[in-house]
Order: C-alpha cells, then sequence, then structure tokens
C-alpha cells in the first residue's frame, strides 16, 4: 500500500493544484477580488470553505475537493514518514 501511495504521489500534486486553481477562479467569481486573493493565499481553508459553500451548486467540484481532502491525510502521513 505505501509503494503505490509513494508512486500516485506526483500525481496527487497535480491534481492538487488543478484543484486549488479551480477553486480561485470559483472564489474570484462569487466573492470578487479580496475573496480570491484569501483564496490564492490560504489553500487548505479555503477549499474547505469554498467546498462547503458550493454543495447543492456546483456538486462536481465539491465531490472533487472532498475526494483531494480525503486523500491528502494518507498523503501528508506519507511525506512526513519519509
Amino acid at each position: 500500500m505505501k509503494l503505490l501511495l509513494i508512486s500516485l504521489y506526483p500525481v496527487f500534486v497535480i491534481t492538487s493544484i488543478i484543484t486549488h486553481i479551480w477553486t480561485v477562479i470559483i472564489a474570484f467569481s462569487e466573492s470578487g477580488f479580496l475573496g480570491g486573493i484569501i483564496t490564492l493565499i490560504l489553500p487548505g481553508i479555503s477549499e474547505i470553505y469554498w467546498m462547503f459553500k458550493m454543495f447543492g451548486e456546483n456538486d462536481l467540484y465539491a465531490y472533487i475537493a472532498l475526494i483531494q481532502l480525503i486523500l491528502a491525510i494518507p498523503m501528508t502521513a506519507l511525506k512526513s514518514d519519509r
């Protein structure tokens, strides 16, 4: 299992960057300039906020952000384990 997580880590990093860019775009369109800048600076907290905010409005984004946040737990543990 650990070998699988190690091999999928680069894919996780790329998908995390894409998800954060998507979050910033949502924040700029929903909250304006200040919300977008705050989202850009605080990735983890802002993705949790926008995930809950987008349930019912943009379910695809909300579920992808939820999956990314759940996968971040073992990936972070793996990274600190090295």
